[in-house]
C-alpha cells in the first residue's frame, strides 16, 4: 500500500466544499492552502488504537499569465517530513489545447487527493494502491465541447512514495491517458495508466479506471470500479476496486455521504494462497461551519477475508480550515 492510502485511513475533509479557494495577491500571483487535524480511534480484530493529531499542511503559490499558468507547493503530512508536492508549468496553445511539464498529480482515481476535495475521510480502497499520485513528465490536454482528456509520459506512474516518480526513464516511462465527458449533472470519466518499471523496480502494472457521477434531486450518486495487473518475475497478479456513494444535502450546512466498496489484490496474497478481499461501509455527516473552515465525521466498518486482518473499525472527527 503505497503512502497515499496509508495515509488515507486518517485523511480529508469538505464535503460540501469541490476545492480550496485562492488568495489573489494581484492579477498574476495568488496563494492557496489548507491545514487539517483529527481524532480518530481504529479498532482491528478487538485491538484499538487513538490518535489526536495534526494530519497535513500544504502551501501553494499560483502564477497566472495570458498563456502561461504555472503552480508549485509545499506539502507535510504528520509522519513526514516537508516535501516540494506541485512544481509544473502549462502553456496554452489555444482555448483548447495545453501542454504542461513538471511535477504533477495522476488523472486517475475519482477520490481527491488534496483533503478539501474529499468527501469522507478515509479511502474507498483498503488493499492495494491502485491509484497513482504524484509523478514528473509532460502532458498534453484539450477540451472540446463537454469533452476534456490528455496523455502524459511521465518517469514512472507509480513512484517510491507518494510525492514523486521514480526519477528514471532507463527502466521505461510510465504513460497516462483519459476522457472526460460531462453533459448537464452527468460525467463520464475513463483512464488508462501503463507503468515499465514501478517504483524503481523491473515490474510492470496496467491498471484501468472507469468512473461516473450525476445527480436525482439534490442527491449527488458516484460510482467507480478500478482493476490493475501486476506483473512481477512473468507472473500477473489481478487487484481491483469498486465503490457507490450518495451525498445529500440535510440542510445549507448540513451533508451525509453514504459509501460502499469492496475489492481484492492478488498481489497481497502468499503464494499458492487464497486472495485477500474486503467489503467496507461508511456514513459521513459533514458540516460547513464558514466558507473557510469545516468539520467532517465518519464511521467505516470494514469485513476482510483471507487478510492479516479479520474486521475493523473505524470512528474519526476531522477538522480542515482552507485558504
Amino acid at each position: 500500500m503505497n503512502t497515499r492510502l496509508k495515509l488515507a485511513t486518517a485523511a480529508t475533509l469538505a464535503a460540501t466544499a469541490s476545492a480550496f479557494a485562492e488568495i489573489k495577491i494581484n492579477e498574476k500571483f495568488a496563494v492557496s492552502g489548507y491545514i487539517s487535524g483529527s481524532a480518530a480511534l481504529t479498532e482491528t480484530d478487538g485491538t484499538k488504537d487513538s490518535f489526536i493529531d495534526v494530519d497535513s499542511v500544504k502551501i501553494a503559490s499560483h502564477v497566472t499569465t495570458e498563456k502561461v499558468t504555472a503552480m508549485a507547493s509545499v506539502h507535510t503530512f504528520t509522519s513526514h517530513d516537508p516535501v516540494v508536492l506541485d512544481a509544473f508549468a502549462t502553456y496554452k496553445f489555444s482555448p483548447s489545447t495545453s501542454i504542461t511539464a513538471g511535477k504533477f498529480l495522476s488523472y486517475l482515481g475519482f477520490e481527491a487527493f488534496d483533503y478539501p476535495n474529499m468527501l469522507q475521510i478515509s479511502y474507498a480502497n483498503t488493499l492495494g494502491a491502485f491509484i497513482p499520485a504524484y509523478h514528473s513528465g509532460v502532458k498534453m490536454d484539450f477540451t472540446s465541447g463537454g469533452t476534456t482528456g490528455g496523455f502524459a509520459v511521465l518517469d514512472s506512474v507509480y513512484g517510491p512514495t507518494y510525492y514523486k516518480g521514480d526519477g528514471d526513464f532507463d527502466n521505461g516511462p510510465g504513460l497516462e491517458g483519459y476522457v472526460k465527458h460531462v453533459a448537464g449533472d452527468l460525467t463520464l470519466f475513463g483512464a488508462i495508466a501503463y507503468d515499465d518499471g514501478v517504483g524503481g523496480t523491473t515490474d510492470e502494472r496496467l491498471t484501468l479506471d472507469f468512473w461516473a457521477q450525476t445527480k436525482v434531486g439534490k442527491t449527488t450518486l458516484a460510482a467507480e470500479y478500478c482493476h490493475s495487473e501486476l506483473k512481477t518475475g512473468g507472473v500477473k497478479q489481478d487487484g481491483y476496486f469498486w465503490l457507490a456513494l450518495a451525498m445529500a444535502p440535510v440542510n445549507d450546512k448540513w451533508t451525509v455521504t453514504g459509501r460502499v466498496s469492496g475489492g481484492e489484490d492478488a498481489a497481497l496474497a502468499p503464494i499458492a494462497g487464497p486472495t485477500p478481499s474486503f467489503y467496507k461501509g461508511t456514513i459521513c455527516p459533514a458540516v460547513t461551519i464558514t466558507d473557510n473552515l469545516g468539520l467532517l465525521l465518519e464511521y467505516s466498518y470494514i469485513k476482510y477475508d483471507d487478510f492479516t486482518a479479520d474486521k475493523a473499525h473505524f470512528l474519526s472527527a476531522q477538522v480542515i480550515f482552507k485558504w
